[in-house]
């Protein structure tokens, strides 16, 4: 955190001098930055994404974007340098870079759930997944899906298929719901 913190600050700074030679005023000079490493942290969040959500169409887009806030953001910065030789333009084009990847690896980083998913949510009384299911904020849904699919079908579990159309989520995905929401129905989870 403490490094995207830096990076983004960096990188902010090179970007509003960029904007101010560029003949922005102040206050839009202040916000371009935000405009520019914003678009590019949305994209990254939506790339994280399961693929199964949204089509072909939106995840161009959100490729575009994320290849256009990239190249924006790296010329803004490396346009900031004092002068074009190879320390000051490492020096400028270092934050966004650190920034991009400071980003990826915050959100890849293992959480209670993916410990889960690993093995390693495991408690001192053999309570394996409780994290897993206090985490996932899927769970929930896929429970409520559950109790409807009995109200109308007077039948459970909800199916996996059903599941993964309902949430647009993956077929791996939805089928590890339907195990947990099997196991918490059987009292194996707590919460």
């Amino acid at each position: 955190m403490v490094v995207a913190a830096v990076a983004a600050y960096a990188s902010y700074v090179h970007q509003r001098d960029f904007a101010l030679q560029g003949g922005a005023d102040e206050v839009s000079a202040s916000l371009w930055p935000l405009s520019v490493d914003g678009l590019l942290l949305l994209a990254t969040v939506g790339l994280l994404k399961p693929s199964g959500s949204g089509g072909r169409r939106a995840r161009s887009v959100v490729w575009l974007a994320f290849v256009l806030g990239i190249v924006v953001s790296l010329a803004a910065n490396i346009a900031a340098a004092p002068s074009l030789a190879w320390k000051p333009v490492l020096v400028a084009g270092w934050p966004p870079v650190a920034l991009l990847l400071s980003v990826e690896l915050l959100a890849h980083r293992p959480t209670g759930r993916a410990k889960a998913e690993l093995g390693d949510g495991e408690d001192r009384d053999g309570d394996v997944g409780r994290d897993r299911a206090q985490v996932d904020p899927l769970l929930e849904r896929a429970r409520r899906l559950d109790a409807r699919h009995w109200e109308l079908h007077q039948r459970r579990p909800v199916s996996a298929e059903s599941l993964r159309k309902e949430l647009r989520i993956g077929a791996d995905r939805s089928r590890q719901l339907v195990a947990l929401v099997r196991a918490s129905r059987n009292g194996s989870l707590r919460g």
